[in-house]
């Protein structure tokens, strides 16, 4: 449509739909202009304007159905419209010309510009009258709706010779034929692909796309008992070789994926376009949404059709890449879950996690160049994190193979990363939301703590190593540990602090694995417990307490199965005994105390700021301790957390505030004490006035009488006197000598026998689901 009348006739098409009502469907030369005259996708949306679409629907509805549905008549010369077009072309035994490319595209086009606004509809009558009331199809031959017709159609689209698959040498293969794409998974040979071939596979998968993202028009407390005809007809109606071949293309394209192209160049991606990365991005949207479909046995027969008993150039390749286990899980209706979770094959599990690390380190390696810019960054991280996520819980040999080689440690390094990226930026929220339960699902299992075992190299994680506090000759232990202390301790108020609690049980759940732990990251998980053992702190929210009972029980988990390597840790301990001391005199009159003594420096502070006319950060902080929302969608630890407040002494320490003078030498918007971490505790150290939460002398007997203290009080009673009488008799004053004492000795016999270990799984619930149906749709 490079012609100026093509276009003004296009728009002059587009004009009558709404002006005129009850178009004649008979109108050959009006109907066809709509997928003969556009010439790029572009034509399409750019004149079929939102505006036009919905004035359509709301006006004269009829033309629209007959735009997209009605055909005249089934006679010698039949009047296609859209969807019979479609029809009509993937039923062609012959190969297809120019003109039914062109067709079968600007159909492709209009149904994807078009459903968003249908599927709008309140109520979605509208979709129900268009493409779910049972008709006949072609000839009438059989009475299926039209919605389930055009489903299948699309995914057969996919693997049409000509348009989205190469033309056969000889000729004789024409149609549809289920080639996968790429080799791979269940191929051992690619086809050849022009740049054609990949346009029109974008353009198709992204009607499937739009196709099953009919739920994201439907309300949060919908989601979850919504039926979406059209996901259901793609994961109960297809074929099995349909269903294999298109979960083997979406992997395998993304998995080959490599994002630097020519990486020697620099700026290639200036000079080269890259045409995969759209495809790629679609294929990792439309396997996630395809795995993300839930199918209870009350709304889908499942029946799924073994084909013709024509087997594909890679059939034998198909069956060999999954388990023929004949034990097939009733449950499991949605046919893209059941095969996913029947990959076994090692090379297969080693394709697919090389391809999701590549992709996920690029960004590192865009910021860890020497020419900014130089390397091209791709952001489509977050649709790999979440395939990785669904691959996760739906394929335990996957879920095994990716904690036991070292490229999970890649993983843990990007979604640190990712996670420390989206810590002041509130849109990021739900990418560094996903990235913690991702690792929360890690950690669960023992190889993962394993690994964080290995020897850490800071030029392997790049930007990261800056956002972290600086240590040599750590473990990968370390590194997680002091990023999860970077995250909890970040100033201001920023949306990763609902995070925390979580953040502390992966720490928790990986700490009886890791064998030693630099001298720097056994400090700062010390500054973290002063910080939560805060007596106000504890009191002012109902659930603080268990962010204490989490960092002890880390400490107790390296106490007893990994003593011998942490005598750092275990020193940092006697150092800090008072603490704990502290902790287990703690008395329920002196919490509040404290806290009300907090809140009224904190009001009196509020009250001078106010009197000066400044508002600054502290006063936007004086309604502190309020619980935080929606840590309980994490799933396993459905309490709230603290949020982010400014500084407050630690208890028992006088106040001492800065003065005037050295408040105004402050960087504008820098916190007091910016690298103390009892800036942790203080943000919850005042309780909202306004909050339903009271403290009472019960509630805080019931979690005070089970703090797991006891091994630690023995370590310091049993170690505590004999440090200082050496201190004393060797005049020592160089810590170095105590640790070297400390790992010459043992506790052998001292300590209580180990208590098991305690694994806190991730559990998915309903809010879990919605949460990741809305982060995949809206985001």
């Amino acid at each position: 449509m490079g012609a100026t009348e093509s276009k003004l006739a296009f728009r002059k098409n587009v004009f009558q739909l709404y002006e005129a009502r009850h178009l004649p469907t008979d109108n050959e030369a009006y109907w066809a202009n709509f997928y003969k005259l556009p010439e790029t996708a572009e034509d399409v949306f750019n004149l079929f304007a939102p505006k036009d679409i919905r004035r359509v629907r709301d006006t004269a509805p009829e033309n629209l159905e007959t735009l997209v549905t009605k055909s005249k008549t089934y006679q010698h010369h039949r009047l296609e419209k859209v969807l019979d077009r479609i029809l009509t072309i993937t039923a062609l035994t012959a190969k297809p010309s120019k003109d039914d490319t062109r067709d079968v595209l600007n159909c492709i086009r209009i149904l994807t510009r078009i459903l968003p606004y249908i599927f709008e509809v309140e109520g979605g009558e509208l979709e129900r009258r268009l493409f779910w009331s049972v008709q006949g199809t072609s000839g009438g031959a059989s009475a299926e709706p039209w919605g389930k017709v055009l489903a299948l159609a699309v995914v057969k689209l996919l693997f049409y010779r000509g348009f989205t698959l190469p033309e056969s040498v000889d000729g004789s293969s024409t149609g549809v034929q289920y080639i996968i794409w790429h080799h791979g998974v269940g191929a051992s040979t690619s086809p050849p692909a022009t740049r054609e071939h990949i346009n029109n596979r974008t353009e198709t998968l992204r009607l499937l796309l739009t196709l099953l993202s009919r739920s994201m028009y439907c309300t949060p407390n919908d989601v979850l008992k919504f039926e979406n005809g059209w996901a259901l007809a793609l994961v109960t109606q297809l074929e099995k070789k349909a269903v294999l071949s298109l979960l083997c293309s979406l992997l395998n394209t993304a998995a080959h994926y490599d994002p630097v192209g020519w990486g020697l160049l620099p700026y290639n991606h200036l000079i080269f376009a890259d045409a995969q990365e759209q495809l790629v991005t679609l294929c990792l949207q439309t396997l996630t949404a395809l795995l993300d479909v839930t199918v209870t046995q009350s709304e889908s027969d499942v029946k799924v059709s073994e084909g013709d008993g024509k087997e594909s150039a890679a059939g034998s390749a198909e069956a060999l890449a999954f388990s023929n286990d004949e034990k097939k899980d009733p449950t499991i209706n949605n046919q893209f879950r059941l095969y996913v979770g029947k990959l076994h094959r090692a090379q297969d599990l080693v394709l697919l996690m090389d391809g999701f690390c590549r992709i996920l380190k690029n960004p590192l390696d865009s910021a860890n160049t020497y020419l900014p810019g130089s390397t091209k960054r791709v952001n489509i991280h977050s649709e790999v994190l979440m395939l990785f996520w669904k691959l996760l819980e739906h394929n335990e040999k996957f879920a095994h193979h990716a904690v036991e080689t070292d490229k999970i440690l890649t993983v843990l390094a990007s979604l640190i990363y990712f996670t420390l990226e989206a810590r002041n930026d509130p849109a990021q929220i739900g990418l560094g939301r996903m990235c913690c339960f991702i690792l929360h699902i890690l950690s669960q299992d023992r190889s993962f703590g394993v690994q964080l075992n290995a020897a850490f190299d800071h030029s392997t994680v790049g930007p990261v190593s800056k956002s972290i506090p600086l240590f040599a000759a750590g473990c990968w232990g370390d590194f997680l540990f002091l990023a999860i202390y970077a995250l909890i301790t970040s100033p201001g108020r920023n949306p990763i602090t609902t995070l925390q609690e979580n953040f502390l049980v992966v720490m928790a759940n990986v700490s009886p694995y890791i064998k030693s732990l630099t001298v720097t990251t056994s400090n700062k998980l010390l500054s973290l417990f002063s910080s939560f053992s805060n007596p106000a702190f504890l009191v002012a929210n109902e659930n603080n307490h268990k962010l204490v009972f989490y960092l002890l029980e880390v400490f107790n988990n390296l106490i007893q199965y990994q003593i011998t390597g942490n005598t750092q840790l275990v020193y940092s301990i006697i150092r800090h005994k008072e603490k704990f001391r502290d902790l287990q005199s703690l008395t329920y009159e002196h919490a509040l105390e404290e806290l009300q003594r907090v809140r009224a420096l904190k009001a009196q502070k509020a009250a001078k700021l106010k009197q000066a006319g400044i508002r600054g950060e502290s006063d936007a902080s004086i309604d502190t301790g309020r619980p935080s929302v929606a840590v309980s969608e994490g799933g396993s630890v459905d309490t709230g957390s603290q949020e982010s407040l400014k500084e407050s002494p630690a208890a028992g320490e006088p106040m001492t505030p800065l003065s005037e003078k050295a408040r105004g030498k402050l960087p504008a918007g820098e916190p007091q004490r910016r690298d103390s971490a009892s800036s942790v505790a203080t943000t919850a150290t005042a309780t909202d006035p306004k909050s339903k939460f009271q403290p009472n002398q019960e509630w805080f007997n019931y979690w005070h009488a089970h703090l797991p203290l006891s091994v630690i009080l023995t370590l310091t009673d049993a170690l505590g006197p004999t440090i200082e009488q050496l201190c004393i008799d060797k005049g020592l004053n160089d810590d170095r000598q105590i640790v070297e004492y400390l790992k010459s000795g043992t506790l052998v016999g001292l300590l209580p026998v180990p208590h098991p270990i305690f694994v806190r799984r991730f559990h998915g619930g309903e809010a879990v689901r919605v949460w990741f149906a809305s982060y995949l749709w809206v985001r």
